[in-house]
């Protein structure tokens, strides 16, 4: 299955509260340029979305997460850690 024959065949819902409250923050840091405090605010939501609410396509016939879960949460941390060691870093 092809990536776009992937997102065409698959839905995926995002809780309208959800949404909204990622616009809030996400504009409030904007508006008091903290910009590393919003991107990392905006990478926190879209892992959350992809993981929480994708998860049901990583898991296989059989009810067995598939590889492809694992490898997403793992490079889902490895930039939660790139992303907090940077916001702490000083320029």
């Amino acid at each position: 299955m092809g990536v776009t024959e992937f997102l065409t065949t698959n839905e995926f819902s995002i809780p309208l509260m959800q949404v909204v409250s990622y616009m809030f923050f996400s504009t409030f840091c904007f508006f008091l340029r903290k910009y590393k405090l919003g991107l990392m605010i905006s990478f926190a939501y879209v892992f959350n979305w992809g993981f929480l609410h994708g998860s049901a396509n990583f898991v296989d016939m059989m009810g067995k997460p598939t590889v492809g879960l694992f490898i997403y949460l793992a490079s889902g941390l490895m930039m939660s850690l790139l992303v907090v060691y940077g916001f702490f870093r000083e320029e």
